[in-house]
């Protein structure tokens, strides 16, 4: 009995030692345990991403500050707010795929890692990070994420905040400001300074250019920067001078703002060949407003590089030529209209008529004309009309579109109307305050191999068939 005994409580004491064993290796097996840890682990995960996340968001803001140090230009604080929502936007995104990825695999891991690429405007380290955040499949996530380096790209780009952001593209939104008010004007933003009725432009850039300037004068000279001169209903004269006047610039663009009409012009007694619109450098037109300019010494616009016109709705009249040109003159688009004393428009260069609504009136003069330039006179789009005692004889072999010239082979006098039909339909009729002796015309409405009636101060001037692409009929 003590034996069997003795056995018996060996066997209990074994159970004993076998049930706390087995306790413990479940305990260890728990599932609602195991989840615990992985929470704690999860919670741990999210955090190291939001929190690099985080800097990621910081790392794309802190080249924003230094953007906006360099220099104020629009389109470089475009691509700095863009990247700024992106990022902000990007570390939502990240922050979001974050805590899905504690309850899922890397799908919706590389959803966040998507916002890395936004994020990334530094150098896609938001973008490893996210990496590392989201577990699974996140290798084609952390490439979506050199997307991100694209963005970087665009900032490099316009990083310097002076002229490179203006060769990117026509922004053109002000960041500069002019008050005019009669005699003296206020300012806001660097590159201007003033001195009575004088207004000095020193730095490259975009200036709105708003008010009244009664005698006084727009005077831009930089180190060979861009300029743009955004008009907003503004009426500048000067009585002894250019109302706009460059020394020095790169280019100098004038804008007219959209649904405003600005007044610029001269007078007085100064250098002849300077203009209303003088400049150095290569002037361009732009806009969706209207710009009226009057020469009273001399030329409207005056440029010793080239004059293009790429839109809004210019009105020049002058008592030499409204645009002249020491190299070329180029029209794209907008509606131009100018009534010269001497020349409609002049140039020593070419003249490129490529888009855009024209009229040219010359002068009385019998050597001046509608169109004057020493290089070739191309046409390739856009319509105009030109009358004048001559005018320059288009280039048949780089003119693309139709185009028909009406010659008298006597002066008319002035106010004579002229209007050239097909069949019942008008092609056009204009009239000079000038004598003149013939109207050049180029339109749509043109058609080769078409015939064209022409009468002239109710007189009958003949018919024509048009030939080729230019073709010049002589009334006799």
């Amino acid at each position: 009995m003590k034996k069997r005994a003795g056995i018996r409580l060996t066997v209990l004491l074994l159970a004993g030692l076998l049930t706390g064993c087995g306790s413990d290796s479940s305990k260890n097996n728990n599932p609602a345990a195991g989840s615990a840890d992985a929470a704690e682990s999860s919670i741990s995960a999210e955090n190291s991403t939001a929190e690099n996340s985080g800097s990621g968001e910081d790392s794309s803001a802190e080249p924003q500050e230094s953007d906006a140090a360099a220099d104020p230009t629009e389109s470089s604080s475009i691509s700095e707010n863009s990247g700024s929502e992106s990022s902000a936007s990007g570390g939502d995104s990240a922050s979001s795929g974050n805590q899905d990825n504690s309850g899922n695999t890397g799908n919706t891991g590389n959803s966040g890692s998507s916002g890395n690429s936004g994020s990334a405007g530094n150098t896609g380290n938001s973008g490893s990070t996210g990496n590392s955040g989201s577990t699974g499949n996140t290798g084609s996530s952390g490439n979506t994420g050199s997307t991100g380096n694209t963005g970087n790209t665009q900032q490099t780009g316009t990083s310097d905040g002076n002229d490179s952001d203006l060769d990117q593209g026509d922004e053109e939104k002000p960041t500069k400001y002019i008050y005019l008010n009669g005699s003296s004007a206020k300012f806001q933003g660097d590159g201007i300074s003033i001195s009575g009725s004088k207004i000095y432009i020193t730095k490259g850039g975009d200036y709105e250019i708003s008010g009244t300037l009664d005698n006084g004068q727009i005077y831009i000279e930089t180190e060979k920067k861009k300029v743009r001169l955004h008009l907003n209903n503004c009426n500048i004269k000067n009585k002894a001078g250019s109302a706009i006047f460059c020394q020095q610039a790169k280019k100098v663009t004038i804008y007219s703002m959209p649904g405003t009409v600005n007044y610029i012009a001269d007078g007085g007694t100064h250098d002849a060949d300077n203009g209303a619109i003088f400049s150095e450098d290569t002037l361009v037109f732009k806009g969706e407003g209207e710009i009226n300019i009057t020469g009273v010494y001399a030329h409207g616009v005056q440029s010793d590089d080239d004059i293009l016109v790429k839109g809004g709705k210019l009105n020049i009249t002058a008592t030499k030529s409204c645009l002249h040109s020491n190299d070329a003159i180029e029209i794209y688009d907008g509606t131009l209209y100018c009534d010269g004393g001497t020349n409609g428009i002049k140039t020593d260069g070419y003249v490129l008529i490529a888009g855009g609504s024209s009229t040219f009136i010359g002068g009385t003069r019998e050597e001046k004309g509608s169109i004057y330039c020493d290089g070739a006179f191309t046409v390739t789009g856009g319509s105009f009309i030109a009358i004048g005692n001559s005018c320059a004889a288009p280039d048949a072999a780089t003119t693309t579109v139709n185009m028909i010239g009406v010659v008298f082979s006597s002066s008319q006098p002035a106010n004579t109307a002229v209007k050239v039909t097909s069949g019942a339909n008008q092609i056009y009729s204009i009239t000079s305050k000038n004598n003149f002796r013939s109207v050049y015309y180029a339109g749509a409405n043109l058609l080769k191999n078409a015939t064209y009636q022409v009468t002239y101060g109710g007189k009958d001037g003949g018919s024509f068939t048009a030939g080729n692409t230019v073709t010049v009929y002589t009334v006799s």
